[in-house]
């Protein structure tokens, strides 16, 4: 019994030798999914909300410095004159910067702060409101631009295999429909290299 334990214990002890900390160069994808949730703020959510994040990391250095660039999409209500919600749509690419703390391995906490761009659609693209079939004064559909950050969990499962969840806020500069909302996200990074 004692000899199954001091195996176990080294091969572990192996394995969380080789697996420590992230390497100077090193490239990951991801993917995740988000909830938006509801919010009595005029700008924001109502109803059933998503966002889906596919993307590509990379660690610049030894010192915890890290790169990502993710496309996106975004699906929600916003709110509109006399009650009304909105269908709205948001596609693009998010390019952010970050720093990670290692130093409670195998979690690390991340934080991002970027810029992205997009293309975003509100009512379908229809410019007349469905409630008074009156012209919408705003375009409602067009390029968008706007600022994001991120807190993020990164736990190790396995060696290139990382649970992660965040918080994302975007603040967009351009639209006249939604002005700041977040999401509650979850997904996986794998690294591959």
């Amino acid at each position: 019994m004692k000899n199954r334990i001091l195996v176990l214990a080294l091969l572990l002890i192996a394995f969380v030798v080789q697996a420590q900390g992230r390497r100077s160069g090193q490239s990951g994808i991801h993917a995740q999914y988000g909830y938006m949730p509801n919010s009595k703020d005029k700008d924001t959510v109502k109803g059933n909300s998503f966002m889906a994040i596919a993307g590509y990391n990379h660690v610049f250095g030894d010192k915890g410095f890290l790169g990502k660039a993710e496309l996106f999409y975004m699906k929600n209500n916003v709110s509109y004159t006399g009650g009304q919600y909105l269908p709205y749509e948001r596609y693009g690419l998010n390019i952010s910067a970050g720093y990670s703390y290692e130093g409670l391995y195998p979690l690390f906490l991340n934080l991002y702060g970027g810029a992205f761009a997009g293309y975003e659609k509100v009512n379908n693209g229809d410019e007349r409101d469905p409630l008074y079939n009156a012209q919408i004064p705003a375009k409602v559909k067009g390029f968008t631009y706007g600022l994001s950050g991120s807190a993020e969990l990164e736990l190790v499962l396995v060696r290139r295999l990382s649970l992660i969840a965040n918080y994302t806020q975007f603040y967009d500069l351009q639209t006249k429909f939604s002005k700041s909302n977040y999401g509650i996200f979850g997904g996986l990074k794998y690294y591959i290299n």
